[in-house]
Parts: C-alpha cells; sequence; structure tokens
C-alpha cells in the first residue's frame, strides 16, 4: 500500500510519532498496525469489556444493513432527520466548503454526505468495523475519503491538525461523554468548528425504562437483542395503526410530562419507553432505530447545562445548543489550545 498524497498524515495513536507504510503494516518506532483494504486498524485490542460491547454493537448494525447507504434512501429519509440532528439547513452546506474535515465515528458512513463531498480533505475514525464499509457505501458520492479504524480518545493524528470535527451521535457511546469531546477537539486547530450531536435527558419513567430495558438486552448477542427488540416494534406499530390521540390538560412536572395534544404512539415514545416506528421505512428499519438505542451498553444522556459548562472548561464558543426531541444539535468554536 502506498500513502496517498494528502495535506494531514496519520500518526501513532499513542507516542504521536511519524508512521511508515510498508506493505501490510503501518508502523512507528514503537507500534506495528494492520491494514486492510487500505484502512489501518489503530485497535487492534480493546481493555474496556463495555467498550468492547459497544464496538460489536455497532460493527453489526452498520454491517448487516443497507440502510442509509442507498442513495436515493438517504435523499429522501435521512437526509432531513441528518440536518435536524446537526442543527443544519441545507443552505448552511457551505461552511464545509474547502475545509479539512474529521468525522469522529463515521460508521459506514451514512452521515458522511452532508459534508464529504464538500470538503478539501475528508477523514474519518470509526471504532468499529463498519469504517471498512464507507468507501464502497459512498463509492456513487465520493471516493476520496481517509479512513482508519480508530479510537477517539486515541486519534492517530497530531494536536491542531483539522478545520472542522462533526460527529453524529457518538460522544455518548464512550466510556465518557465530556473527556471524548475533549480528546477529539485536541485535533481541531484554533478557530475551527466542531458540530455534534448528543443525547439528552429524558423524562424520569422513560430514562427508568430505558435503562431497565438495557439491561435486559445489551448482554445478548446482536442478533439475539435484534430479535428481542421486535416486540418493542410491535407494540410501536400496534400504537400508530389505532391512529389516536392523548390529550394532557396540564404539565404533569414532577413526570416531566408537558401538556398538549399526543399521538399515543408518540406519548408512549417520549415518556415511557422507546417504541419507535415509521410506516415509511418499514419494519426492519424501525426495529433497527430500537435496537440502536437498546443495545449499546454505553448510552450516556446529558443536559443542556452539562454541555454549556464542558464549553466553559474548554474555552469553546458556543454557536448553538438546539434542544431536539432526544439529544442537543451543538455548533462550536475553539478558541484556545486544548490541555
Amino acid at each position: 500500500m502506498k500513502l496517498v498524497k494528502r495535506e494531514i498524515p496519520w500518526t501513532d495513536p499513542i507516542t504521536h510519532e511519524p508512521l511508515i507504510i510498508d506493505n501490510a503494516l503501518i508502523s512507528s518506532k514503537s507500534s506495528s498496525y494492520s491494514i486492510i483494504d487500505g484502512i489501518p486498524n489503530f485497535i487492534e485490542n480493546i481493555s474496556d469489556e463495555i467498550q468492547k460491547q459497544v464496538q460489536e454493537s455497532f460493527g453489526e448494525k452498520w454491517t448487516k444493513t443497507t440502510f442509509a447507504n442507498n442513495d436515493s434512501e438517504f435523499e429522501k429519509k435521512l437526509k432531513p432527520i441528518y440536518l435536524e440532528m446537526m442543527g443544519l439547513k441545507e443552505t448552511d452546506l457551505d461552511i464545509f466548503n474547502n475545509k479539512t474535515i474529521l468525522e469522529v465515528g463515521i460508521g459506514s458512513g451514512s452521515s458522511s454526505r452532508l459534508w464529504c463531498k464538500q470538503s478539501k480533505e475528508f477523514h474519518g475514525v470509526d471504532i468499529s468495523k463498519a469504517v471498512y464499509a464507507v468507501s464502497d457505501n459512498l463509492k456513487n458520492f465520493y471516493q476520496n475519503s481517509i479512513l482508519s479504524q480508530a479510537d477517539i480518545n486515541h486519534l492517530p493524528y497530531d494536536d491542531e491538525s483539522f478545520d472542522v470535527i462533526v460527529s453524529n451521535g457518538v460522544f455518548h457511546h464512550t466510556p465518557n461523554t465530556k473527556e471524548s469531546l475533549k480528546n477529539s477537539l485536541k485535533k481541531l486547530k484554533v478557530g475551527g468548528f466542531c458540530i455534534f450531536y448528543i443525547y439528552k435527558i429524558k423524562s424520569p419513567i422513560r430514562e427508568f425504562s430505558d435503562d431497565y430495558i438495557r439491561s435486559k438486552i445489551s448482554h445478548l448477542s446482536y442478533d439475539e437483542a435484534y430479535e428481542k427488540i421486535k416486540t418493542l416494534t410491535n407494540f410501536g406499530k400496534s400504537l400508530s395503526k389505532k391512529n389516536s390521540d392523548i390529550i394532557i390538560p396540564s404539565d404533569i412536572d414532577f413526570l416531566g410530562i408537558k401538556k398538549g395534544t399526543y399521538n399515543l404512539q408518540r406519548f408512549f415514545y417520549d415518556y415511557f419507553f422507546k417504541c419507535f416506528w415509521n410506516e415509511d421505512w418499514g419494519y426492519d428499519y424501525s426495529n433497527l432505530v430500537n435496537i440502536d438505542w437498546y443495545h449499546p451498553k454505553y448510552c450516556w444522556r446529558h443536559t443542556k447545562e452539562e454541555i454549556i459548562l464542558w464549553c466553559n472548561e474548554m474555552d469553546l464558543s458556543i454557536k448553538y445548543i438546539k434542544e431536539l426531541q432526544s439529544g442537543y444539535a451543538c455548533f462550536v468554536k475553539k478558541n484556545s489550545i486544548i490541555s
């Protein structure tokens, strides 16, 4: 394998020494890492058993479905959702023009279509084997992705390397959301910006139910969990078929329930447990959304106040923190070097 000429090289993720490529290995003075299909694996061993479970869960998810990687499906079904999750409108996408971009937690490349094509140079890392599907999934859209399998907390780049870092729903699936954000932002240039989405804390009953269901699901293999989760998908589908509304006449503050008129399925989804159903997406894809929530063991949720505190500690200017149904879309600018 020959190293493609580019602006930002890989460096050893532990020692930050230069790397040399020799056939199927990429090596520093201290370590060697394997290369498969042109993609180096910088995390061949994971000591954190929970993180390993998360790695395997998302690896299975993104390699067992074509959802989000079909060109027409992306445009019709997912592009509006991804734009909302990142707090953007389609007219905002020119902010990525001619920028060096790192996508942290690229998965199989489903979000990448929003920003990779405009980039000056586009890099993607993921802890899971899904990263090996990115090139194929983006082949009709973008062919110059620079990819590696790597840990967010040990990224294979020098500090202050990128103009932009993006991360769609990833930091909360690591051992510590704040530390993962911080370690990623070290690779961002001063004056650069980061756009990310993280989960928010929901109503008390939903929080309890989610943790309880996760405790019953996450120890199973992905295939076993996929079958088990179907009970929730079936329930969501059944409620959706009824097409009924429920009226909450006033806020129930201590349960976090706000007054209003709710579709019955949406009411259960928002305040009791995740039972996603989307008729346009169909059964398998709806079930995929539910297992995505319940199978990974690391699944932290946060408040807006926490995010603001992190930004103050890291000297980040906040352009926006937008509260969405399940999380926060955040846009921050880096003002100084993060130690």
